[in-house]
């Protein structure tokens, strides 16, 4: 390797970056999701555009090689950190919290699309594969390519939509924390045989033991010592978003070297600790943040973009098979997932709704179907079908699901809720708990023999979900047994109150809102229509000012006038 070798990838890198950041952007300016924009910039540079217009410039822009090699080891740290990312976003606890109707869920919606995935592999003829001979294991993979989701995509459309802290909102993320931990953990076992190694009963057997091993370690023994770790560097000294982010890089990379040692793959390894690392209480949502963007801004655009690197996109693309894979993967997963919610207690509507939410395959269906191409196990349409359902099932996840959660009838009058709830100018509160507790209080009249009960119930709910959603605004809620109906108080907070906001800041305006159990559209609509009246900056400043409960009502009411439409659900994106 010499100078000229590190020229060709600095040139290939930055080539990547540049485009694939201005892509992505131009998506984001047109509603589309970055990672559109990031293969668009692909697809653009590589074999499918640029290959066909000027083989000469793509081959010196993107030489073989060392600069490849070099490009390469970019691209596998950047699948690592994407999982790593993955694992941040599932919480134990909020997966233990959902229960039954989170793990009936996600069984039903891993397992109609591991049956949809195994007819696919059975019936597509031998000249869609590449080891004819070898069907069992490419069904296998199909079925547990169909059964993924895709934890970023899933809460950014929950996000997008306002009910990201909601019940259904947390019901969604727990089933597809507990699809992910499933599907990752049998594509883990698959890749072996993928990569050709003859199938030996006792070699899986030993495989299944050393992953289930290096589980366990990690997110019992490896969780608690990284949470009292985190501990004791916030006890010395604040640790930085900058100082936890270079900890928990290295635990990741720590964890993929772990993976690989057993044989498996080294992805599988950062999932894991990502998984052990974030379900610590000790790791802020600010922090999460920041790791999030610096993943997302530097590694993610380089590695989408370069997946059309790999295939000519036009040559490769097969309609019948794009439509046949995208149809059973949908189709599976809406179904199983409805299924499964309908058991665990939801409406049909709410069900559709959550389903629609989990069929979101988005960057982890593109890491896996990469993972299998290089592993030799299909074949470039199936690669670019994979792809294209990946993007299709992610964009029709957000409109789906508002669609199944919007009503017609009008938004909650939160204006009128807090006219008969309550209103506190001046919290004392020190602490989100302290300020949970104030509110409920000046509740007690209308909460009756629950007030103790809907304290217990918002306070367990903020530990296993902070509510802030930050520019000052927290939104502590829950459903209580017992209550008949919606009950709200606001209060506000001169010096703010942490509620652990994404982008850092104290809340000063803090909305308690308590609802009967099982109305999920009532929350939805209500905190809807929070976020509306709470949207415009003008609005919160004058909120603040408020000296009394007529004054706070007064603002609400003329926050958001009756001329001026908005969407049904909406927040701030933070």
């Amino acid at each position: 390797m010499n100078e000229h070798d590190v020229l060709h990838f600095l040139i290939s890198l930055v080539s990547l970056l540049a485009t694939a950041r201005l892509f992505g952007e131009a998506a984001r300016r047109t509603g589309l999701p970055l990672v559109v924009g990031e293969i668009s910039a692909g697809i653009v540079l590589g074999p499918t555009v640029l290959g066909h217009i000027s083989p000469g410039v793509e081959a010196w822009a993107f030489p073989g090689g060392p600069a490849k090699v070099m490009l390469d080891g970019y691209t596998t740290l950047s699948v690592l950190l994407l999982l790593m990312l993955a694992g941040l976003e599932v919480d134990l606890g909020v997966v233990s919290r959902r229960g039954r109707s989170a793990l009936l869920t996600s069984l039903l919606g891993i397992l109609f699309p591991l049956a949809g995935g195994l007819v696919l592999g059975f019936l597509l003829p031998d000249a869609d594969l590449v080891h004819p001979e070898r069907r069992l294991l490419f069904a296998l993979f199909c079925g547990v390519a169909l059964s993924i989701s895709a934890l970023p995509v899933i809460a950014k459309t929950l996000l997008d939509l306002g009910i990201y802290k909601t019940d259904i909102g947390l019901l969604v993320m727990s089933a597809a924390m507990i699809n992910d931990l499933v599907g990752w953990l049998c594509f883990s076992l698959l890749l072996q045989p993928m990569r050709g190694a003859a199938l030996d009963v006792g070699a899986l057997l030993v495989t299944l033991g050393s992953i289930f091993a290096f589980v366990t370690f990690a997110l019992i023994v490896g969780r608690r010592a990284v949470d009292a770790f985190f501990g004791q560097i916030d006890d010395e000294h604040p640790a930085s978003p900058g100082r936890m982010l270079s900890l928990i890089v290295v635990l990741a990379l720590l964890g993929a070297v772990c993976t690989l040692y057993l044989g498996i793959h080294a992805v599988f390894g950062g999932f894991v600790v990502g998984v052990a690392v974030g379900d610590s209480p000790r790791l802020r949502e600010h922090t999460k943040a920041v790791i999030h963007e610096f993943v997302t801004n530097i590694f993610a655009p380089v590695f989408f973009a370069s997946l059309a690197l790999r295939v000519d996109f036009a040559s490769a693309f097969d309609l019948r098979l794009c439509l046949l894979v995208l149809g059973i993967a949908t189709i599976a997963k809406v179904l199983g997932c409805s299924v499964g919610g309908r058991l665990g207690g939801l409406k049909w509507r709410e069900a559709g709704a959550v389903a629609f939410g989990l069929n979101a395959r988005g960057a982890m269906e593109i890491i896996l179907a990469l993972l299998a191409l290089e592993a030799d196990m299909i074949r470039p349409k199936m690669f670019v079908a994979l792809v294209v359902m990946a993007l299709a099932t992610s964009l029709m996840s957000g409109p789906f699901m508002k669609r199944l959660l919007s009503t017609d009838t009008e938004d909650e009058e939160l204006a009128a809720l807090l006219q008969r709830g309550a209103f506190i100018p001046d919290l004392s509160a020190a602490g989100a708990s302290e300020a949970i507790a104030e509110l409920v209080s000046a509740l007690a009249p209308s909460l009756g023999d629950v007030a103790e009960r809907a304290g217990r119930c918002v306070v367990e709910r903020e530990r296993v979900a902070p509510t802030g959603v930050g520019d000052e605004v927290a939104i502590p809620h829950a459903a209580v047994e017992g209550l008949q109906r919606p009950l709200l108080a606001l209060g506000l907070a001169r010096d703010g109150v942490d509620f652990d906001a994404p982008d850092g800041r104290p809340a000063k305006i803090v909305i308690l809102l308590l609802v009967p159990p099982g109305a999920y559209e009532r929350e939805v609509r209500i905190l809807a229509s929070i976020a509306r009246h709470l949207l415009p900056e003008a609005a919160r400043h004058e909120l603040l000012e408020a000296k009394s409960k007529a004054d706070a009502v007064v603002t609400l009411s003329r926050a958001l006038p009756h001329h001026e439409p908005a969407p049904k659900i909406r927040v701030p994106e933070t």
